[in-house]
């Protein structure tokens, strides 16, 4: 199953054999740009991005908590907003 979005992301549903349960994925044009599994639960789902720097076949990839990336986010919104 997939939603695509207008603004070119899409979230793919899929089973990858590194996880227990089913994972989604983001994809910018065609391009993967994050994975979300919840592993450790609902409540502390983690999210790895991908990001190609360097050369473009290296990929790199960060991993973090998506409740701590969702609250960074929100709060430089809000700091920006505030400006």
């Amino acid at each position: 199953m997939a939603i695509k979005l207008d603004s070119g992301f899409e979230i793919l549903y899929f089973s990858d054999l590194s996880y227990e349960g089913m994972t989604i994925e983001i994809q910018y044009q065609g391009q993967q740009v994050a994975q979300i599994n919840k592993d450790k639960g609902v409540d502390n789902m983690e999210i790895e991005i991908y990001s190609q720097y360097v050369h473009p076949d290296f990929i790199s990839e960060l991993k973090f908590s998506l409740n701590d990336f969702v609250e960074a986010l929100d709060v430089a919104c809000k700091a920006l907003i505030n400006l």
